[in-house]
């Protein structure tokens, strides 16, 4: 379900002289048949300069007056070439200097899934942006900025290990290299901060007045970190190595300034990039939260940054009040002389009156607003699609934009983070509909290590994640019979043994199925038995049962679970253990303590547990169960059959999520199978799973795919 926002109308009215002339546009349209009349009054000559008013009026090449495009091509002219890279100076690891004195430091934000929302989900999350800009006092800056996301580190890293199987590792190598042949790209989200500029001080940086900015600065800093960071977004000032990697990713070397493009002048580096920016000029009636999401899918890079600069209530207040007489004044005018025309002043009226009123109950306050959107690539070409395919889905919104010919110097400047805003192209809006532009709902995707768990259905990156480096290692397979759940858990078998060095992984096996995907990675299988006991020695181990369904069997997988869990908390080795069919023990009471105990203490041991169960609510009906989940950062959901009430209430799924648990598409009816994939704090998303044929042998026992 979608969220509607209400956008003022652009509030800056100049008065009007007949209901279509402004005063500037008199002048254009008067200043040169005057000047022919005082210099030349040849009938002839006052005619031309008539018609080059009326061409001086209309026509507005680049959407911009001539007298005003004249400004911006001589101030052009003068300022592309002086245009510099970024030449930052970094302080003691914590604070930029930028060139006007002004200590800055930055904020990065990990972001949650919109789409995966309910309604009432994304008010709340529209609420604590709304916070955000209503606290702080001070302007802020959010850049959201995407580049290429490849997997080239990644399988590099692949090709130096030593896999059980060649033949494994090579086809997952060249999946890795599939997924990474198509237009990927990854989003990060950042806040800047400035603190209290200090130039034309004789003190030198370790001065008092430096370190009193600083000292605001950091207020500042725990002041928006305090205020966003809830479950669902994350935010971390970024200090130290983070803050090096994030300077090193900021265009370093002197720029090109074309008249529509900025580029970099090595064109021959890897880092060669075509910029063209456009910025937002007017808002429609309404919009949808989180509209800049629909700029960032485009089929290319995009950046959005957005501005925020808080203005004076009272001032403001004042301001509006003078603007509401004014338009009453307009229209009683027109009114009196019989026009009717007054349609759009009787709108510019009512959302005048309309923010005085969100003032003065106190439930927003006025900023100005500015919206900037630059699409860039290594290919002029690509570059060129790309801004094409933002105006189209800008006109799609509704949403009007201008262009920045001749205006590229500034326009370099303010996409860039740590810069300041030359643009400047801001409106007066109130809180509520700046925090429309919620910059924090795309999917966040990891690509540094760990094993590929599916590809996003969103926009097909693959879901890279290392589950050893959560706070707790753990995580929960659930969906019904045929749903896939177990062969996407014999894939990240197979595929953790390739990734992880020294990796010990241990199955519990009531089903009697992963015995084949054990001896593939060179383990051994059990069978359970009255002695059979887990052997610390052995690297890959499977338990199987004797038989499938006896009731003997629970009491055997009860005192084996508590052996592995005995040894594993021995030593600090990485240890991966799967239980399927947890359900059998999560209905003993022993079963369910002993389970509880081992992934509550597995996170000090690097071990990760993985429980497979039928149903989600196999762990929701108990205390120990919802314990148990509480202790598990990620869940995976396959297809259910069935949700009851519990399940929805403990894992707070909005109805989207509850349908798709009914719609997921299962390895039986396509050729792969679909999950909602949870990890506390850095994951909500739907994927798809995939496998390589070597992969699709071995958990099929050598059968083709």
């Amino acid at each position: 379900m979608s969220v509607k926002t209400r956008f003022p109308g652009k509030l800056e009215v100049p008065t009007k002289l007949f209901g279509q002339f402004t005063f500037p546009d008199l002048a254009r349209l008067g200043t040169p048949p005057t000047l022919a009349y005082f210099l030349d009054p040849n009938p002839a000559v006052i005619a031309v300069a008539a018609v080059s008013g009326v061409i001086w009026y209309w026509w507005t090449p680049y959407n911009q007056h001539l007298d005003h495009l004249l400004y911006h091509v001589v101030r052009w002219r003068l300022n592309h070439s002086k245009v510099k890279g970024s030449e930052i100076d970094l302080r003691k690891d914590r604070y930029f200097k930028m060139e006007d004195g002004t200590p800055a430091a930055v904020i990065k934000v990990s972001p949650t899934n919109l789409d995966m929302k309910s309604s009432s989900e994304k008010k709340a999350l529209a609420n604590i942006y709304q916070n955000l800009l209503d606290t702080v006092n001070y302007p802020i800056q959010i850049h959201t900025r995407q580049q290429e996301l490849d997997l080239d580190t990644y399988r590099y890293k692949l090709k130096e290990k030593k896999a059980p199987r060649q033949d494994l590792l090579q086809d997952y190598i060249k999946f890795c290299e599939d997924l990474s042949s198509g237009s990927l790209s990854t989003t990060n989200h950042y806040i800047i901060v400035r603190g209290e500029r200090t130039t034309g001080s004789l003190l030198p940086w370790s001065s008092s007045k430096e370190k009193a900015s600083k000292s605001e600065l950091d207020s500042r800093i725990r002041e928006i970190i305090d205020t966003i960071n809830t479950a669902e977004i994350q935010a971390e000032r970024l200090e130290n190595r983070k803050l090096h990697r994030f300077r090193e990713n900021l265009e370093s070397s002197d720029p090109e300034i074309g008249v529509n493009w900025t580029s970099k002048k090595d064109g021959y580096t890897s880092d060669n990039e075509y910029r063209k920016t456009l910025y937002i000029s007017e808002f429609p009636a309404t919009l949808e939260l989180g509209w800049p999401l629909q700029l960032l899918r485009t089929e290319g890079l995009v950046n959005v940054t957005q501005v925020v600069k808080p203005r004076d209530t009272g001032k403001t207040t004042k301001k509006l009040q003078r603007l509401s007489e004014k338009l009453n004044a307009e229209i009683d005018s027109f009114l009196s002389q019989g026009y009717r025309g007054t349609n759009k002043l009787e709108t510019l009226l009512d959302d005048t009156e309309w923010i005085l009123d969100l003032i003065a109950d106190r439930q927003a306050k006025p900023v100005d607003y500015g919206v900037y959107i630059t699409s860039h690539s290594s290919s002029k070409k690509t570059c060129r699609q790309t801004h094409r395919e933002v105006k189209n889905r800008l006109n799609t919104l509704q949403v009007e934009y201008n262009h920045t010919a001749f205006r590229t110097d500034q326009a370099f400047d303010t996409d860039r983070p740590l810069r300041p805003d030359k643009l400047d192209e801001t409106q007066l809006v109130p809180t509520t509909s700046a925090a429309a532009g919620f910059p924090f709902g795309t999917q966040q995707t990891s690509q540094e290590h760990g094993v590929i768990y599916g590809v996003d259905t969103s926009d097909d990156a693959p879901i890279l994640a290392d589950r050893f480096s959560w706070s707790s290692h753990s995580m929960a397979r659930m969906g019904m019979v045929g749903s896939g759940k177990s062969y996407a858990a014999k894939l990240e078998v197979l595929r953790s043994k390739l990734v992880y060095d020294d990796l010990q992984i241990i199955v519990v096996d009531p089903k009697k199925e992963y015995d084949w995907v054990i001896e593939a990675i060179g383990g051994t299988t059990h069978v359970l038995g009255d002695k059979a006991k887990f052997d610390p020695e052995e690297t890959d181990v499977c338990f199987q049962v004797k038989n499938r369904g006896q009731r003997e069997n629970v009491e055997g997988l009860v005192d084996l679970v508590e052996n592995i869990y005995y040894h594993t908390s021995r030593n600090q080795r990485k240890t991966l253990v799967l239980i399927d069919e947890a359900r059998i023990l999560m209905n003993d009471e022993e079963g369910r303590q002993v389970l509880n105990q081992f992934v509550l203490e597995a996170r000090d041991t690097n071990t990760a547990i993985t429980l497979i169960s039928q149903n989600a609510s196999h762990f929701t009906y108990c205390r120990e169960g919802r314990e148990i989940l509480d202790n598990m950062p990620g869940k995976i959901f396959m297809r259910h059959d069935r949700v009851p009430e519990d399940v929805v209430d403990y894992f707070q799924l909005s109805d989207r999520e509850r349908q798709e648990l009914y719609e997921l598409k299962t390895g039986t009816d396509s050729q792969y199978s679909e999950a909602l994939l949870k990890i506390t704090g850095r994951l909500d998303t739907r994927v798809k799973i995939e496998f390589t044929q070597v992969e699709h042998s071995i958990i099929n026992r050598g059968e083709e795919a």
